[in-house]
């Protein structure tokens, strides 16, 4: 699934998306893993109500501030991993090694994802908004 994040912090509800994949894919009984190939995203199971994810906004930039001292970000002594157009994000991979989820598996049954009533399937800008994308995988 390719889409772009419009924010630092964002929250993108993939829930219909993962329901959709699931009922084309045919599968009944199984699992769907919903899985991020990047180093500052994150996906995650919970409430997509505006005062919990402003909470989490906050907190997070509290905790891992953007203007922070990050080794990653000091390329007069990193030397690995660097690129001619390497971004500014030392935070935003603390911030995910926080949140600590680049992959869920929900269970399916009767072809319907199993999670309860409030939970959704977030995926989670932590970084700049760019072009991004999620791996979805049903057995």
């Amino acid at each position: 699934m390719h889409f772009e994040t419009s924010a630092a912090n964002e929250f993108l509800d993939l829930t219909d998306a993962v329901r959709e994949h699931v009922t084309r894919s045919g599968v009944r009984h199984g699992q769907v893993t919903i899985m991020t190939p990047h180093t500052t995203t994150a996906v995650a199971i919970n409430e997509s109500e505006t005062g919990f994810l402003n909470d989490f906004r906050r907190l997070i930039s509290e905790v891992v501030p953007v203007e922070g001292y990050y080794e990653h970000d000091d390329h007069e002594i990193r030397t690995e991993n660097l690129q001619e157009d390497e971004f500014i994000n030392g935070h935003a991979h603390v911030r995910q090694m926080l949140v600590g989820s680049t992959n869920v598996t929900i269970p399916v049954v009767e072809g319907e994802l199993v999670i309860g009533r409030w939970q959704r399937v977030l995926f989670v800008e932590l970084d700049q908004p760019r072009a991004r994308r999620t791996i979805l995988h049903t057995q």
